[in-house]
C-alpha cells in the first residue's frame, strides 16, 4: 500500500525530469568548478626559412588583469545555484504532481464503488421488478424500465473503471512503475503528509502569501539574474589592457637570442562588436530581473487560487458528508419500500439518482480538499515539500 507521502518521495526521486535537472546541476557545477581561471597558455613553434624573428618559437601566457576570471566564476557560480534551486523546485512540482495523481485516483476508485453498487441495486431492482411483471402487478413497460436502469448501471461502471485505470496508469508513470502494475491505496480516508500551511489558512491568505518570495523557482530566478548581471559586466571589460608573459628564442639549435618579454596589450576601439555584445547582455539582464517579478506575480494568483479552492472545498464537503449518509438510507428504503409496492418505479430511479449525485459529489470534495491542501503546501518554503527537495550533496 502506497501512503500520499511514500508515493510523493518515490516520484521525486525517479521520474526523468529529476534527473534532467540533476544532470543540469551537476553540468553546471563542473564548468564553475574551473572557469574562474586565466587564458591557457600556447606554444608557438616556427619551421623558418630565412632569417628568423625573435620571437619564432616562444611559450607565452596571456593574463586578464581586468578581473575577468572573478566575473566569470561569479557568473558560474549563480548559475550552478539557480540550477540547484530549480532541481529543488522540479522535485517539488513532481511531488504536487504526484500526491494530486494520488488522491484523483482515490477518488476514481470511490466512484467505482459507487457505480458497482448502483449496479447491484438495479439487478435486485430488476429481479424485483421481472417478478411483479410475472404476477401482472406491473406493465411490460415498466419491467423494461428496470431493464435499461441495470444496462445503464453497467455501462457507467464500464466508464467509471476505465477512468480509475487512466488514474492508475498515470500514478504507476509517476513512480516509474509498468503502466498496468495494480496500485493499493490504504482502506478509508488517506491522510495528508504534514502540511502546517494548510492547517494555518482557513481563509487567511496573507498567512500564505509570506513565503512566497523563498520558493526556489522564485531563487532560482534571483540567481540568474545575477549571474546575467556578472556576464553584462564581463562584455563592458571586454576591450580592457591585457598582459602577455613570453619565454623565446629564434632557433631550436645554437643561438644567441633566449630572451623573457612581458608585454601590456591595449585595445584602440571597437568597431561594434563589443557594444553589440554589452547591449544583447544588457538586455537578457533585465529580462532575467522581470522574470522575478513576473513569477512572483503567478505564485500569488497560484495561492489566491489554492486558498480559495480550499476554503470551497472544505464547505462543500462539510455539507455534502451528512446528505451522502442520509441518501444513502433513503435509497435503501426505496429499494425495500418498491419491494413492498409503496413507491413507484420512477421515484426509486429519481432516489438513487440523488444518492448517487450526493456520494459522487462528497467524494470529489474529499479529494478536492486533499489536492488544495496540497498545493497550498507545495506555496509554503518549509515543511514536507522542502524536505523533498532538499538536494543532496
Amino acid at each position: 500500500q502506497f501512503t500520499p507521502e511514500q508515493a510523493m518521495r518515490q516520484a521525486a526521486e525517479r521520474l526523468p525530469s529529476v534527473q534532467v535537472a540533476l544532470a543540469l546541476l551537476q553540468s553546471a557545477q563542473a564548468y564553475a568548478s574551473s572557469i574562474g581561471a586565466q587564458p591557457n597558455p600556447f606554444l608557438r613553434l616556427s619551421y623558418i626559412a630565412g632569417e628568423p624573428i625573435e620571437e619564432a618559437n616562444a611559450l607565452a601566457f596571456r593574463f586578464e588583469i581586468a578581473g575577468q576570471p572573478g566575473l566569470r566564476e561569479q557568473s558560474a557560480q549563480r548559475s550552478a545555484e539557480a540550477r540547484s534551486q530549480e532541481l529543488a523546485s522540479e522535485k517539488r512540482v513532481v511531488a504536487l504532481r504526484t500526491g494530486q495523481a494520488y488522491y484523483s485516483y482515490w477518488e476514481k476508485q470511490g466512484i467505482v464503488r459507487v457505480a458497482q453498487e448502483r449496479v447491484e441495486l438495479a439487478r435486485s431492482l430488476e429481479r424485483t421488478s421481472y417478478r411483479r411483471f410475472s404476477v401482472g402487478e406491473i406493465s411490460q413497460n415498466q419491467h423494461m424500465r428496470a431493464q435499461l436502469e441495470l444496462a445503464r448501471a453497467q455501462a457507467d461502471e464500464v466508464t467509471a473503471r476505465q477512468e480509475s485505470e487512466q488514474a492508475q496508469g498515470l500514478m504507476n508513470l509517476l513512480l516509474g512503475r509498468p503502466v498496468a502494475e495494480p496500485v493499493l491505496l490504504p482502506d478509508g480516508p488517506v491522510a495528508l503528509p504534514p502540511l502546517p500551511s494548510a492547517n494555518q489558512v482557513d481563509g487567511k491568505l496573507e498567512a500564505l502569501q509570506v513565503g512566497l518570495d523563498q520558493l526556489p523557482e522564485v531563487e532560482a530566478l534571483r540567481k540568474e539574474a545575477a549571474a546575467q548581471e556578472r556576464q553584462t559586466e564581463l562584455a563592458r571589460r571586454a576591450n580592457a589592457p591585457e598582459l602577455l608573459l613570453q619565454f623565446y628564442r629564434d632557433r631550436f639549435g645554437p643561438t644567441n637570442v633566449n630572451a623573457v618579454q612581458l608585454s601590456v596589450t591595449i585595445p584602440l576601439w571597437d568597431w561594434g562588436t563589443v557594444a553589440a555584445e554589452v547591449g544583447r547582455r544588457e538586455g537578457l539582464q533585465k529580462a532575467a530581473e522581470a522574470r522575478v517579478a513576473e513569477r512572483q506575480l503567478a505564485l500569488q494568483q497560484r495561492a489566491l487560487d489554492a486558498s480559495k479552492r480550499y476554503q470551497a472545498a472544505l464547505e462543500r464537503e462539510k455539507i455534502l458528508a451528512d446528505q451522502a449518509t442520509r441518501f444513502l438510507k433513503l435509497s435503501n428504503d426505496a429499494r425495500r419500500a418498491y419491494d413492498a409496492n409503496l413507491m413507484t418505479l420512477l421515484e426509486v430511479f429519481d432516489v438513487q439518482q440523488s444518492y448517487r449525485q450526493a456520494f459522487q459529489a462528497y467524494l470529489t470534495a474529499q479529494a478536492e480538499v486533499a489536492r488544495a491542501a496540497l498545493e497550498i503546501g507545495a506555496l509554503s518554503p518549509a515543511g514536507f515539500f522542502e524536505e523533498v527537495s532538499r538536494v543532496q550533496p
